[in-house]
């Protein structure tokens, strides 16, 4: 075999291993982006086409699973320099499909889903963590773009059937969080949709500043809810409890 021979079976070579890929490959790759707070567990299929288990690492060392991740690489956006991606999540239904864009200069997501085990709430605040929360949380968007270190873009997160272990009433209500992010800021307002717990309030996120959150909790039958409402801050007012995060 000449060397034209020779080179033309190592690029063969090289290009089967790129489509073949297993998807563990991202596992790792994942875990070092997002310093170890993210990872893939069961990972099948290749890196360009496969699917996976999402895991959160906590700060409390412990690990939060979200529902199994599809993806798809688009081979055509290769040709202009991006790397752009279908998602789906199993047993999710979307309108949209997800769409992932990498670029050199921007990450853009469009038509975001994510759904998440309402017991991420309970990370937010150590406050928090033993109300032990449940319920179905989701967050939605039609386009998020991060971009010279910052992040733009608009989504609602809807916290549906609420529940806590220390309240007997089930559920506690439906919640919306709207969320805008702008100016490397991300600023959240807190509304009750229905229920028998009240909850309303403004916090705020940006890499220079912790997260923060000041709302206050009502209910509809106070005696009921009494010993979650005491948990989640002292009453201000008769009934009015303060919420500081």
């Amino acid at each position: 075999m000449n060397k034209a021979g020779y080179l033309a079976a190592a690029v063969f070579y090289a290009c089967m291993l790129l489509v073949t890929a297993p998807a563990s490959l991202l596992d790792a790759l994942i875990q070092r982006i997002s310093h170890e707070r993210l990872s893939l567990a069961n990972c099948q299929g290749t890196v360009w086409h496969g699917s996976a288990t999402p895991i959160l690492h906590t700060e409390k060392a412990s690990t939060l699973a979200l529902h199994t991740l599809q993806w798809r690489i688009i081979p055509q956006a290769l040709l202009l320099g991006k790397l752009k991606a279908e998602l789906a999540w199993d047993n999710t239904e979307s309108v949209a499909p997800m769409e992932l864009t990498l670029s050199r200069d921007a990450i853009i997501l469009n038509n975001l889903l994510l759904p998440l085990p309402a017991e991420v709430i309970g990370e937010l605040s150590p406050y928090l963590k033993p109300a032990q929360f449940s319920g179905n949380l989701t967050i939605e968007s039609r386009q998020l773009s991060y971009t010279d270190n910052r992040l733009q873009g608009n989504a609602t997160a809807r916290w549906i059937q609420a529940g806590s272990a220390m309240s007997a009433v089930h559920p506690l209500g439906d919640y919306q969080i709207d969320i805008a992010a702008a100016q490397g800021t991300l600023r959240a307002t807190l509304s009750t949709q229905k229920g028998a717990l009240l909850l309303s309030g403004q916090g705020s996120w940006s890499p220079a500043q912790n997260f923060h959150f000041n709302g206050t909790a009502r209910a509809t039958d106070q005696a009921a809810l009494s010993e979650l409402l005491h948990h989640l801050g002292p009453e201000t007012a008769p009934g009015i409890y303060q919420i500081s995060l």
